[in-house]
């Protein structure tokens, strides 16, 4: 087996194993057991790191990811990249620091007067995350650069999440208040960093001194633009996935933060099969688009369309069905979020249907264009969430997401329809929106099993089970897709069970 298949079939499973700890932290522990502003506050934190440390080393891991054949040599020590990465983001977290700290009073502002103020209490927790993870996001570039991701990924995917778990667990067990869980919290997201720190040391060929032949005029300016580039554009990304919660802050205060953020859990995990195709199809792509091959591409667009379509409708319509079943198992306040998990699976099931738009455009030529897309999406987007989160409160965040998603993945297809005459659609498409409609009405039609926790669960194994089964058998008959039919008889045969 190869490093690289080794390496990420390992990575592969710290993900998966991570999002299982995440789900149980996030959907079932942290709603039931903490106050809808707590899980506010932890949201708003985790959701300005984000955005913050994208800016933080001034585009220097996304370049310096791009450019480490250029740093790469033991004998040299890897040129400085250690050095020069640590200068950008020095300064990079200095310019977030500051800005942190005077924009605090509109940051942590809210319309909603009934808000507690817990996110202007634990503001500042902020510094310590932003600066670990940015810190381990250099680290984890220079260990990829080096072919080495199962620690970086073991600690980012999976570690942490443990020890957030744990922090969680000591809480709800009352062994520590909320101001401790709070320290222990931050401590499980800062510890990665040392951890990584460590791992790079041991990796050999570490080392601070600067090498100054390395960035010649012309190497300077090549790295600069790109580096710049990759800040816009990671911003704007994170910036689409994290509006809608920030302006749910704004307008509706910490206690709906926490009841949105927990609602768009399940939009994340729908995204999940994209993400799969994503890594499988990228070094396909970029080698089809390098030789012109747009007909092998036209093949994978439609391919990873009907696929996440397929994979997509699978678990909307189980868990629509079972929506109110779901919505029993944490506190009455969070149904307030029942019509935003339809609406933001419903904008989810869309994106996946347009496939792998974006890994066309990102590897393309044309690729400035589908930055400047993204920077207007975001304005959009918070046009939409301005007008609609006013009037309609929660569900109205989720219609502006909803709406976008919509506009965005139209506009992207016409770029690429437009240049290389292909599109994600096709008739099988149809076939599987039919079954998905079929599946979805007699899963509605099926009986609950009484109020009881065991009833409860007995009526959500069931129902899933039945739905979930009923899509694959009319998926398989009618063939739609070849390669889900060989998943599907691959799976029925390690059971001992033939299709014909």
């Amino acid at each position: 087996m190869s490093v690289i298949k080794r390496q990420t079939i390992i990575g592969t499973i710290w993900s998966y194993a991570g999002v299982a700890i995440g789900t149980i932290t996030q959907a079932f522990l942290i709603p039931n057991f903490f106050t809808e502003e707590q899980n506010g506050l932890l949201q708003m934190l985790f959701s300005w790191m984000l955005i913050l440390v994208l800016f933080a080393d001034l585009g220097f891991g996304n370049a310096g990811t791009k450019f480490f054949p250029k740093f790469r040599s033991k004998e040299k020590k890897h040129n400085g990249f250690i050095f020069y990465g640590f200068i950008a983001a020095s300064i990079g977290i200095s310019i977030s620091f500051f800005f942190l700290h005077f924009l605090k009073t509109p940051i942590t502002s809210t319309l909603n007067t009934t808000d507690n103020g817990l996110f202007e209490k634990y503001y500042y927790f902020l510094f310590p995350i932003i600066l670990a993870t940015t810190l381990f996001n250099l680290l984890f570039n220079y260990a990829r650069g080096l072919y080495d991701t199962i620690v970086g990924n073991f600690l980012s995917q999976f570690a942490q999440r443990i020890l957030i778990l744990a922090a969680v667990i000591a809480y709800i067990s009352d062994l520590v208040d909320f101001d401790q869980f709070m320290v222990l919290w931050t401590i499980s997201i800062f510890s990665q960093f040392p951890l990584m720190l460590w791992h790079c040391y041991r990796l050999g060929d570490f080392s601070f001194s600067p090498v100054t032949t390395i960035f010649t005029k012309g190497f300077r300016l090549e790295f600069v633009k790109y580096a710049i580039f990759s800040i816009l554009t990671g911003l704007s990304s994170i910036v689409i996935t994290r509006l809608d919660t920030l302006m749910v802050y704004e307008y509706l205060g910490l206690a709906n933060t926490g009841i949105y953020s927990t609602c768009l859990l399940f939009g994340s995990v729908m995204m999940m099969s994209y993400q799969v195709s994503l890594k499988a199809s990228t070094a396909i792509v970029v080698d089809a688009l390098e030789q012109k091959d747009y007909p092998k591409i036209d093949q994978i667009f439609k391919k990873s369309g009907l696929t996440q379509l397929i994979f997509g409708t699978a678990l909307f319509i189980t868990v629509v069905c079972n929506v109110d079943l779901l919505f029993s198992f944490i506190k009455p306040s969070y149904s307030a979020g029942k019509w935003v998990l339809i609406i933001v699976g419903f904008a989810k099931l869309i994106d996946l249907s347009f496939g792998i738009n974006s890994l066309i455009l990102v590897f393309s030529k044309h690729y400035k264009k589908d930055s400047l897309l993204i920077i207007s999406f975001v304005s959009v987007l918070f046009l939409l969430n301005h007008l609609l989160i006013p009037r309609y409160g929660l569900n109205g965040a989720a219609i502006a997401a909803l709406i976008a998603t919509i506009l965005f993945n139209l506009s992207r297809n016409f770029i690429i329809y437009k240049y290389f005459k292909i599109h994600a659609f096709s008739k099988p498409q149809l076939t599987v929106i039919l079954i998905g409609i079929v599946v979805f009405a007699i899963g509605l039609i099926l009986p609950g099993l009484g109020d009881t926790i065991f009833q409860r669960l007995l009526a959500l194994t069931y129902k899933s089970t039945l739905v979930l089964g009923l899509f694959g058998v009319l998926i398989r008959v009618t063939n739609v897709s070849p390669d889900i039919s060989r998943l599907i008889d691959q799976m029925l045969t390690n059971i001992g069970i033939k299709f014909s």
